[in-house]
């Protein structure tokens, strides 16, 4: 796959990395230092590429944001419209200080950043894990929880991802369900084998059990851009 990584700091260049190592083709942006993303793209090889964070939405099957919290409005500017894309969100509501914003219970963080990329099929994932377990730990047999609306899309491209990354999908519902994803939750820095995970959540979801509607055959898609 060709990702774009918006936010290419501990997780998102974590991330690129094992992706690179398993073949795939990755788009570094947002950083405020462009010889950082020059770098990390020139070790991913596989003609990996430091571009904009336009560059990055337009050119890829999936986008990895993964920006610090209150950076993602300039992030979001910077990325442009949506019209179907696939954008895996790793953020975590981190103010100031560390402290962590609240959203009431009809309300998360996954769905709140959902609302800022209209258009854009948004997957809650790897923002449960620190960058230090990514790369130490992929292989391990760890779970990595997401959740979202598109069923299809977590079937293929998230639990490939995942799976590519060196971990084991496990599918957490709807992007509601993103909240037990946060912080102070007990799946926060949880580093959990599928066992313990089943045991902390229950079964993973099935299409069947989620009730979800993709919206991957009623959506257009624009045509990836070539950098």
């Amino acid at each position: 796959m060709k990702i774009g990584i918006v936010g290419s700091g501990d997780i998102g260049s974590t991330l690129g990395r094992l992706w690179a190592k398993a073949g795939h083709r990755i788009y570094y942006s947002f950083s405020h230092d462009r010889q950082k993303l020059e770098r990390l793209a020139a070790e991913a090889g596989n003609e990996s590429k430091a571009v904009t964070p336009y560059d990055a939405v337009r050119c890829s099957d999936v986008v990895l944001f993964s920006v610090p919290w209150d950076e993602q409005d300039e992030a979001i500017k910077q990325m442009g419209r949506f019209e179907g894309q696939i954008v895996i969100d790793t953020t975590n509501p981190f103010g100031p200080g560390m402290r962590v914003e609240s959203f009431d219970e009809n309300d998360s963080s996954s769905e709140h950043v959902a609302r800022k990329l209209p258009g854009a099929k948004v997957i809650k994932a790897f923002n449960t894990l620190k960058d230090e377990t990514l790369a130490a730990r992929s292989g391990q047999g760890l779970v990595v929880f997401f959740a979202g609306d598109y069923p299809l899309v977590k079937q293929n491209e998230i639990a490939t991802l995942v799976r590519d990354a060196g971990f084991v999908p496990f599918d957490a519902g709807p992007l509601h369900e993103g909240k037990k994803q946060e912080p102070n939750t007990d799946r926060f820095l949880n580093e959990l084998t599928l066992e313990q995970a089943e045991q902390l959540a229950g079964p993973a979801q099935s299409r069947a059990e989620t009730g979800e509607i993709d919206g991957r055959t009623s959506q257009t898609t624009i045509p990836r851009r070539t950098v």
